[in-house]
């Protein structure tokens, strides 16, 4: 929409030029002032206005689409701190969410999901500061990782800290940390604080990509659904900074190559 919106309006800059520069390039070739013919203006006007009318809808359709985002994402932030669910976009796949703090609300979003208990949670987060809070014994180069790749599809595991509840690491030491790379769902997670979002789907079937994707079942059970259409589908990449050797655990958007030319420090990853 922007790359539209941009064009329409160079477009429109470029026909209010054409006469003092087109026209004036040939009256400079042949010495002599040109006169642009009536029926070259009136296409010229022509095409200005419509390149305007366009462009007025377009702000308006595009307005209209923020607005409208900036309500549901209003009513998904109220609904997430009453401790309901809420169908929110990530980079990779729409996602169930749930205030990672409440523990009713996670155990309803497992028992939508048809979620075994046994498996655990990430800490969808929006902060470098949120990581360092629920995690310790980070590698020096967290930073560097965080800075590099986050927000986008990187899931990072780390040690986890005593902040973090017993009802997301189903008693394991560890906990993976996520920052969505979509605008209005960080601002949601910046909003309410950390949130739990597995994929938004029964436990078994397929993960959404798309708004059609999302089941009945998990739609009905949601407060709020915010729909994206900037979703490309790719899985994550998990790379576990737990033991002295990196362990790239699932390999998605971020590949290894990429992850060894920004972050060195991560040396013979496994």
């Amino acid at each position: 929409m922007k790359f539209v919106q941009g064009g329409l309006n160079n477009f429109a800059n470029e026909l209010e030029k054409v006469e003092g520069g087109f026209y004036g390039f040939i009256g400079f070739l042949f010495r002599r002032p040109y006169k642009v013919p009536d029926e070259l203006k009136n296409i010229r006007e022509n095409l200005f206005i419509e390149a305007k009318t366009l462009q007025k809808e377009l702000d308006k359709q595009s307005e209209k689409e923020n607005n409208n985002k900036n309500r549901l994402s209003a009513r998904a932030i109220k609904a997430l701190k009453s401790g309901q669910l809420a169908i929110l976009p990530t980079e990779t796949v729409y996602g169930l969410f749930a205030d990672a703090m409440n523990e009713e609300a996670v155990q309803k979003l497992y028992s939508v999901k048809g979620r075994p208990t046994e498996k655990a949670l990430n800490m969808n987060i929006s902060s470098f500061e949120d990581i360092l809070k629920y995690s310790i014994n980070q590698p020096v180069y967290l930073q560097k990782i965080v800075d590099a790749f986050l927000p986008g599809p990187l899931t990072i595991i780390l040690e986890a800290s005593k902040d973090v509840p017993e009802w997301i690491h189903i008693g394991k030491s560890t906990v993976g940390f996520r920052m969505p790379n979509i605008a209005v769902t960080q601002k949601i997670i910046k909003e309410v604080g950390v949130l739990v979002g597995p994929s938004a789907n029964l436990s078994g079937s397929k993960s959404p990509s798309f708004f059609a994707d999302l089941s009945p079942e998990i739609l009905e059970n949601a407060a709020v659904a915010v729909q994206d259409d900037s979703i490309y589908g790719l899985d994550t990449t998990i790379i576990d900074l737990t033991q002295e050797k990196p362990k790239l655990l699932r390999q998605g958007a971020v590949t290894k190559e990429e992850l060894l030319q920004k972050v060195p420090e991560l040396g013979q990853i496994e």
